[in-house]
């Protein structure tokens, strides 16, 4: 049972590397953490290892392998809840209008922009002024800024399904 838990805090260690690996930039991260085989690898050995320690802790006892994945699921399912868009919206705009009692002279597009760069300080200005144009509402705002932390990378240039482009381009 000993060695079980060894391999389920090894594979959770996995899931903290995973993370630490995928937060990086490019050029940030290790030599070995450039290539394309990593992140799919570490995925497979973090999953693997958290898989056999659950399998060792129920060989040992059964009750304590579904304790464990209970917590594990209670802990996996209160992540999700946090970095929910609900979630992350109701935070920005406590923030929002906090910050609008504090300092009622600043626009809106003022107090996202600083709002944002407080959260993200590596996004650059430009980047978070943009975004402040393009999303000026709290909602709208959250909702993208909520996207980029998960790794959205911008629209695949695909028209949505049932849209024929017109003589406009569009």
């Amino acid at each position: 049972m000993i060695a079980g838990g060894a391999l389920l805090l090894l594979g959770l260690l996995g899931f903290l590397a995973s993370t630490h690996f995928k937060d990086l930039r490019y050029f940030d991260r290790p030599a070995a953490a450039r290539t394309p085989w990593f992140d799919p690898a570490l995925d497979v050995l973090k999953w693997l290892l958290l898989v056999a320690g659950l399998a060792l802790i129920a060989l040992g006892s059964v009750p304590v392998a579904c304790l464990v994945a209970g917590l594990l699921a209670a802990l996996w399912s209160y992540q999700r809840f946090i970095r929910s868009a609900w979630f992350q919206e109701k935070l920005l705009r406590r923030e929002f209008l906090a910050r609008r009692r504090a300092r009622p002279e600043l626009s809106d597009e003022a107090i996202l922009f600083e709002l944002a760069c407080r959260k993200h300080p590596r996004w650059g200005p430009e980047l978070i002024e943009q975004m402040v144009r393009d999303y000026p509402s709290v909602e709208s705002f959250a909702r993208i800024m909520t996207r980029m932390e998960r790794g959205f990378r911008g629209f695949s240039g695909r028209l949505p399904r049932g849209r024929k482009p017109t003589a406009g381009g569009e």
